[in-house]
């Protein structure tokens, strides 16, 4: 049945979020496990742990494993990573196998939905972290007025550019998307790539149309994803075609580099690393491991300029990692703990330096990188959250596999048409599931 009021579309990046997000690390007190309270046995307990975090906060997530388990000695996380495109398929499976670990990764929005009615989550409305939440990031791990979800962090979608070539090339920051196709044409013009893009690995193929539209549907039709639910709007006709037709000129003018389907997310990464590209449109987390690949890399970010002269550009920005339980482990406490442990301000501070990411927690307030400082402004003229976050089960999939088939050829083979049709049909056979 369609889906309505439950239906989340919750701007999660505020005006007054961001602005506080401005100012110094802060120093509050850690989280004890005073509400619900949760406590160790002592006994020798292992948790095992799936997600998708290792690729954004690697470094993170080993350092709080290991504190952890200096803090309390008797648990050890053992951690499974899968890549974002494939955790979600293989941990339905595990659920329904009866062999899903202790904690789990859990996207935000109506991916969790499944999980909580087939009762795989547990309830963690009673963790002393909730009431520290920005209510955006609170509704998007919500269901029904309960918590499933721990989330960490924010992220935004833009242009990641190399400031040197842009300098080299006397280019400035494009504000209409006329003036972003002109400088990928002078980019070009000097033998530069001027957008790195790696679509073999399936997640990456969703970001570039996820930066298009909060500007080219979501600034001026707010319902959209409401008029879905309800039969009033379709994917095939909305500016999608329009959004994935651009999308396939970037790629016959030559602004990605060679061999796009082929090249890999971490290929792509060291187009940028190098100076080979002078752009990628990605979230922020791309941010990391460009600088980790070339310390000496000096990035911007801009916002996808997908608008006409006297248009207002909106950002695509949501949440990123989240944290939930199994409902059926066996060591309740000692996840909750964990979880505790995660929210912990200096805990979470950690992760927003390391990610490059933006806050999540009303107290947490972590000097942002100068690159993502550059981004707030555009934050704060609008924004709208990734867009599977409101999608039925199976859309997201179903868009993955048609853009890369779409740019095999331009959609010669496979028709962009035929793409929006088959999301059509899959969000209506999932929309009342």
């Amino acid at each position: 049945m369609p889906r309505k009021k439950g239906m989340l579309t919750t701007t999660l990046v505020t005006a007054v979020s961001l602005s506080v997000a401005l100012t110094g690390c802060s120093s509050q007190s850690t989280d004890a496990p005073a509400a619900g309270k949760s406590t160790s046995t002592g006994k020798p307990v292992t948790l095992k742990m799936f997600h998708f975090m290792e690729a954004e906060a690697g470094p993170t997530l080993k350092d709080i494993n290991k504190r952890f388990h200096e803090k309390y000695p008797n648990i050890t996380i053992e951690y499974e990573n899968a890549p974002t495109d494939q955790y979600q398929t293989t941990i339905k499976t595990r659920f329904a196998s009866g062999d899903a670990p202790d904690i789990i990764g859990v996207f935000p929005g109506t991916w969790k939905d499944p999980f909580v009615k087939a009762g795989y989550l547990m309830d963690l409305s009673d963790r002393p972290w909730v009431s520290r939440l920005q209510q955006g990031a609170l509704d998007m791990e919500s269901k029904d007025g309960k918590v499933y979800g721990l989330p960490l962090d924010q992220n935004a979608i833009g242009v990641i550019y190399n400031k040197k070539i842009f300098k080299d090339l006397n280019l400035t920051i494009p504000k209409t998307w006329n003036e972003f196709l002109k400088a990928a044409d002078t980019i070009k013009a000097a033998n530069i790539t001027p957008i790195a893009l790696g679509l073999k690995d399936l997640w990456v193929t969703q970001i570039i149309p996820y930066a298009m539209a909060p500007s080219a549907i979501y600034r001026d039709s707010k319902t959209f994803d409401k008029d879905m639910y309800d039969g009033k709007a379709t994917f095939a006709n909305s500016p999608w075609k329009k959004m994935m037709e651009d999308y396939t000129m970037m790629d016959a003018k030559g602004y990605f580099n060679k061999g796009a389907l082929g090249t890999s997310y971490d290929q792509m990464v060291q187009l940028m690393a190098t100076g080979k590209a002078a752009m990628e449109i990605m979230g922020n987390w791309g941010l990391p491991p460009i600088l980790a690949a070339n310390p000496q890399a000096d990035l911007g970010m801009f916002p996808l300029p997908y608008a006409e002269e006297g248009k207002q550009v909106y950002v695509s920005s949501a949440i990123a990692l989240g944290l939930g339980a199994n409902a059926k482990t066996k060591y309740p406490d000692e996840v909750k703990l964990y979880l505790d442990f995660w929210a912990e301000p200096a805990n979470n501070a950690q992760l927003l330096t390391q990610a490059k990411a933006f806050p999540v927690f009303k107290d947490v307030k972590p000097e942002l990188d100068a690159t993502l400082k550059e981004l707030v402004p555009y934050l704060n003229v609008g924004t709208y959250n990734f867009l599977d976050q409101n999608w039925p089960a199976g859309v997201q999939d179903t868009m993955f596999k048609g853009i890369q088939n779409v740019m095999v050829d331009g959609g010669k083979s496979f028709p962009i048409d035929s793409m929006l049709k088959d999301m059509d049909k899959v969000f209506t056979e999932k929309k009342g599931q």
